[in-house]
């Protein structure tokens, strides 16, 4: 017989079976996985070290048309792929062979490098070397991501990063989101990067995303756990289900990030582009982050649905265009031109996932092209009728135009003094 201790032992060891069971089993219900769901079978390794760009651009190719559940049909993949730029002929080389410029492009959390295309053609005619990267789980199937972590996507970061460096004289870095912070962290860590454009960069997100590392240990036991969001998977070029294996990756990378910027500050010129309406990071903590650059040329490029005081190197742009039907800018498309085939304003793609689930017809109306705003999902514009979230930029031409001024001042400025006097943080919640 077991004495008393270990009675009590073995009844919270079986309370706690209970528990991880009815939590387990709580957190499954109403997500029928699919086969895109499970990882794919690809396990091809690359070799980082020795490898070329144009092997990695090959070995995903690979990897791509081996995981996709349409095989990657060729009007798709070129798209899904990693992506290499080079300057025209006519565009300045020095004698070492190597230009002047050159940029990586690091897509967002659960995208591809198909929503940072438009903006690598920019740099492009400016004469800018430019490769776009494919992070490891992305591009294949949602299944995927599940088996990688933020060091995997880093990785292909500093991969590219070093593979530009030998080519060009001054290195910029750009990403969305997560990508972002993948691309303010390698410039802390590598010397070699001279500038940074960021769009909406996760530097903070929700502080319940610390404790997704567990629910995802849970997904072990039941598949269907282990997605905080399970939608149909009829977007192309991104997922529509988000584990929650990311949003504890995102965590880590974030609070890696914060860590390496204490111990090594950034001296270079900072460019962010960030939407105060934005829902997926917070976007206090953006703003922080760029108040803390003391390089002169930094500043923020802000749009606003609501009225804000002006701040010293930061723009504040009015976002809320009603009779454009468009009342504001969010998270998705700061990068993206309004004519774009699939996130345009007249594209093939409709973001509509803040309504999937409901006990309405909103997301089928959505889905099908039913509108009444673009805009972010925010409690006030839901409020405002259906929305749609807006994956591009209405005001992509000026925002080309300010990237194009920052370029100028980057590549002729050579000072990196800290700017006086420090500015007052912003306070977005007015």
């Amino acid at each position: 017989m077991l004495n008393k201790p270990l009675k009590i032992i073995a009844g919270i060891v079986l309370l706690i079976l209970v528990l991880i069971l009815a939590l387990g089993m709580v957190l499954s219900q109403g997500k029928p996985l699919q086969d895109v769901h499970v990882p794919s079978s690809f396990n091809e390794a690359f070799d980082y070290d020795s490898a070329s760009f144009a092997d990695y651009i090959a070995w995903n190719e690979r990897r791509v048309r081996a995981s996709r559940a349409d095989g990657a049909p060729d009007d798709i993949l070129p798209n899904l792929l990693p992506f290499e730029l080079m300057p025209d002929s006519d565009c300045p080389l020095n004698p070492d062979g190597r230009y002047p410029n050159g940029i990586v492009l690091v897509h967002g959390l659960i995208a591809s490098p198909y929503s940072m295309k438009d903006l690598g053609e920019y740099f492009q005619s400016r004469c800018f070397y430019v490769l776009g990267v494919l992070m490891p789980g992305h591009g294949t199937r949602p299944g995927d991501i599940l088996a990688t972590t933020w060091e995997q996507w880093q990785q292909d970061v500093s991969f590219a990063t070093e593979k530009l460096a030998e080519k060009t004289d001054r290195v910029f870095l750009s990403g969305h989101s997560a990508g972002g912070t993948m691309a303010a962290l390698e410039a802390s860590r590598n010397p070699r990067v001279d500038a940074l454009v960021l769009f909406a960069p996760a530097m903070a997100v929700d502080p319940a995303s610390a404790y997704a590392i567990y629910v995802s240990t849970l997904g072990k036991l039941f598949p269907a756990a282990a997605w905080f969001e399970l939608e149909p998977e009829d977007a192309i070029y991104r997922y529509e289900s988000f584990p929650y294996s990311a949003a504890a990756e995102t965590w880590e990378l974030i609070n890696a990030t914060q860590q390496s910027l204490q111990l090594n500050p950034l001296m270079i010129p900072v460019m962010t582009v960030a939407s105060a309406q934005d829902t997926t990071v917070d976007v206090q903590a953006t703003f922080d982050f760029m108040q803390a650059q003391e390089h002169p040329l930094s500043f923020t490029l802000l749009y606003a649905q609501y009225d804000l005081p002006p701040y010293e190197r930061t723009r504040v742009v009015n976002s809320n265009l009603p009779e454009e039907g468009i009342i504001s800018m969010g998270h998705l498309g700061l990068m993206t031109p309004p004519t774009h085939p699939h996130y345009g304003m007249n594209g093939d793609y409709r973001y509509c996932g803040q309504y999937y689930g409901e006990p309405n017809d909103n997301f089928e109306r959505c889905k099908a092209g039913e509108r009444d705003f673009y805009g972010e999902a925010t409690a006030d514009n839901r409020a405002a009728g259906l929305i749609e979230r807006i994956a591009f930029n209405p005001f992509y031409d000026e925002l080309l135009e300010e990237i194009e001024l920052f370029i100028d001042q980057v590549t002729m400025d050579t000072r990196g003094l800290p700017l006086q006097p420090e500015v007052d943080p912003l306070d977005l919640d007015q």
